[in-house]
C-alpha cells in the first residue's frame, strides 16, 4: 500500500511513517521541509517536499490512502488551520477510491454520552489548546458531511505523548480510561492503530479511538 503522510516528520507522523516501513508498506512523507524530514526519517526516506495547500489531486493519485498527522502548535492562534487543511484534501480525494484518514482532537469524544466540547466554558477558553481543540471538533463534523470520500477519523485519548508501541484498546465514541481514570495514547500505538486500520478497513464514513493498554 503506497501511504502518503502529510506531516510525515513530525511527532506522531514520523511514528506511522516508521510503522507502515516496517510492515513493507511504502510510505511516503509529505513535507515542507526536505532537511528536517531527513534528519527525522533518514537519508533514504521517501519524500513529497510540497506544502499541503500546494498539493494537487494529481500529486495524490498515485496514493492508496493519505494520513493526516499535521499538528498546529497551541497558542498559535491558527487552529483554523486543521479544518482548511482537512477540507482542501477531501476536495482533492473527491470522487477517487483512497482513504483519507485523519487524527482529530479528543475534544468530539464523549463522557457520559456528553461531548467534551460541549462541556467547555469560558474559562476553558483561555487555555493555549483550545483554540486546536475547536476547529478539531469542527473537522470532524465536516468530514461527516462528505459521504463522497472514504474518510475515517480518529481521536486519540485525552494525552498522546510521544512513546514506543506497548498495544493499544479500542473504542468508538466514547473517551477511554484505564482503572485509574488515566487516558492516553502513545505515538507508537497510535501509529500502530493506524496501519491496523489501514489495512484492514472497519470505520470508513466513521471515527475509532485509541488508548494505551
Amino acid at each position: 500500500m503506497k501511504i502518503g503522510i502529510l506531516g510525515g516528520a513530525g511527532r506522531a507522523g514520523a511514528f506511522i511513517y516508521q510503522e507502515a516501513q516496517a510492515r513493507g508498506h511504502e510510505p511516503v512523507a509529505i513535507v515542507r521541509n526536505e532537511a528536517k524530514a531527513k534528519a527525522k526519517l533518514g537519508d533514504e526516506a521517501h519524500l513529497l517536499v510540497k506544502d499541503t495547500f500546494d498539493l494537487t489531486a494529481a500529486d495524490l493519485v498515485p496514493f492508496d490512502a493519505i494520513v493526516d498527522a499535521l499538528s498546529v502548535p497551541w497558542g498559535s492562534g491558527k487552529g483554523y488551520l486543521h479544518l482548511d487543511m482537512a477540507t482542501h484534501i477531501m476536495h482533492l480525494l473527491r470522487d477517487t477510491q483512497a482513504i483519507a484518514l485523519f487524527i482529530i482532537g479528543s475534544s468530539s469524544l464523549e463522557i457520559n454520552g456528553q461531548v467534551i466540547y460541549h462541556t467547555f466554558d469560558a474559562t476553558t477558553a483561555q487555555q493555549p489548546w483550545f483554540d486546536g481543540a475547536r476547529y478539531q471538533y469542527f473537522e470532524y463534523i465536516y468530514l461527516q458531511m462528505n459521504p463522497e470520500v472514504n474518510w475515517i477519523a480518529v481521536s486519540p485519548a485525552m494525552a498522546f505523548p510521544t512513546g514506543p508501541k506497548t498495544g493499544y484498546l479500542r473504542g468508538k465514541d466514547e473517551l477511554l480510561v484505564d482503572e485509574a481514570g488515566n487516558s492516553q495514547i502513545s505515538t507508537g500505538n497510535m501509529a500502530a492503530a493506524i496501519l491496523d486500520e489501514l489495512e484492514q478497513p472497519s470505520a470508513i464514513h466513521s471515527r475509532f479511538t485509541v488508548r494505551d493498554k
